[in-house]
């Protein structure tokens, strides 16, 4: 019998997708307060921060949610995140070739093959994980629990050190494919070995961990009346703090205990949302709509705007990801016919 897929944890997933389109309607679109924006309307100011921080873990809270179960490296799995990837990059780079919104340029051909730079950063690092899952579940199942933790403790140093003090670019402030592996490490070490805070300490946890970081970015701001020079290391992945708060935030969802078909069913598409609205094609138009309606708009007319905005965005890659399935269960079962009549 097919294990149900834990409702908690896929809600999770949506909410994760939701940050991420918060994350990107708000400073990659609006970019950062200006100290003159801090000065004059601090609250304001202070809350765009605040909202980066708390999205700001998305990506590293969906890696740990991939350690927290394990991945179990299958053929038909990895065939389907790479159709997954291809079926929305080449489908939507097609459509916008046809209406005349993108030029076929080399560059633009090899980008919806994800095979240039400004493809999809996250397939490629979350892939190499995917391939390397097993050799890293081999080493956590026959590994001792001091040397799982000399070696977490050398990999977040490394990275820690290596991004904040030197500022070199190895690491790439968090999406380089080492950082993915170490973030799948310490949340399979958790669940083997941690003893997690009750639901309540983690939620608490995780919104301290972005006050934290907010007050660090913008009291300098605004008591000094300049930019910090620390704006990029609290802003990137490998920020301890944005390590602690996402590992919080899963902390408090593994506690729920939620059951329905619906939210799975969402769940299920819901990297989509990622894979629509971050392709090139569309990027800069989701950012261009997301100021226009800054720009437009103010306070809670604005928060209604952007969110319905958001949540319209979530809804077509949700419905295009449905025809993405059937299609790659039609391909599958196609080959799978293929290969008994060949035996």
């Amino acid at each position: 019998m097919k294990n149900e897929r834990k409702s908690n944890i896929e809600l999770l997933r949506i909410i994760l997708m939701f940050m991420i389109l918060a994350l990107h309607a708000n400073v990659l679109s609006l970019d950062f307060p200006s100290v003159k924006e801090c000065i004059e309307y601090p609250l304001q100011s202070f809350m765009r921060y605040f909202n980066e921080y708390l999205c700001l873990g998305a990506v590293n809270t969906y890696v740990l949610i991939s350690g927290w179960f394990g991945i179990n490296y299958k053929t038909k799995g990895l065939c389907n995140f790479l159709f997954q990837c291809l079926f929305f990059s080449i489908s939507i780079f097609t459509i916008f070739a046809l209406l005349g919104e993108i030029e076929l340029t080399r560059i633009n051909i090899l980008s919806s093959l994800l095979l240039y730079e400004n493809a999809y950063w996250f397939v490629w690092s979350y892939l190499i994980l995917y391939i390397f899952s097993p050799v890293l579940n081999g080493f956590i199942q026959n590994t001792k629990k001091q040397t799982y933790e000399k070696v977490l403790i050398g990999l977040f140093l490394a990275q820690t050190v290596i991004y904040i003090f030197t500022r070199c670019g190895f690491y790439q402030a968090g999406y380089h494919p080492l950082s993915f592996i170490a973030l799948y490490l310490l949340a399979r070490y958790f669940r083997i070995y941690g003893q997690i805070p009750n639901k309540y300490i983690a939620i608490s946890g995780y919104f301290a961990c972005a006050l934290i970081n907010t007050l660090l970015n913008f009291l300098p701001i605004y008591i000094q009346h300049r930019p910090t020079s620390f704006t990029g290391i609290l802003f990137s992945y490998t920020n301890p703090l944005n390590i602690a708060g996402p590992l919080f935030l899963l902390f408090f969802f593994v506690q729920l205990e939620i059951k329905n078909r619906v939210i799975n069913q969402v769940a299920v598409s819901c990297f989509a949302v990622y894979l629509f609205h971050c392709h090139f094609c569309i990027l800069e138009h989701y950012k261009s709509l997301c100021l226009t309606i800054f720009n437009k708009y103010g306070g809670i007319l604005y928060l209604v705007y952007i969110v319905l905005f958001m949540c319209l965005t979530f809804v077509i890659a949700i419905i295009i990801d449905k025809v993405r399935i059937i299609t790659f269960n039609h391909i599958w079962q196609f080959v799978e016919k293929r290969k008994n009549v060949t035996r």
